[in-house]
């Protein structure tokens, strides 16, 4: 049987979470979200920032998953009756 406590603890454990990780995402976005130009023949011209992009967007990707895999007793839809 689930308390409001537990229930609310919960809740608030998800929520830091889900806070942290679109927080990394939104960065993510940004970094991929730059413009990239390229030259007549479809090559990028700046292979290394592009690079750099692309690295960040990974990071920022790795770090929204540890923030919401670092929650392992998820809120069910019952939690959500108890507050």
């Amino acid at each position: 049987m689930t308390t409001k406590s537990d229930a609310k603890a919960r809740i608030d454990a998800a929520s830091d979470a889900s806070e942290k990780a679109l927080e990394h995402w939104r960065k993510a976005v940004d970094a991929l979200g730059a413009t990239t130009t390229v030259n007549g023949v479809g090559v990028i011209r700046d292979r290394y920032a592009f690079r750099q992009r692309l690295m960040e967007a990974q990071a920022r990707i790795t770090a929204s998953f540890a923030a919401l895999d670092a929650v392992s007793d998820w809120p069910s839809e019952a939690d959500y009756e108890h507050i």
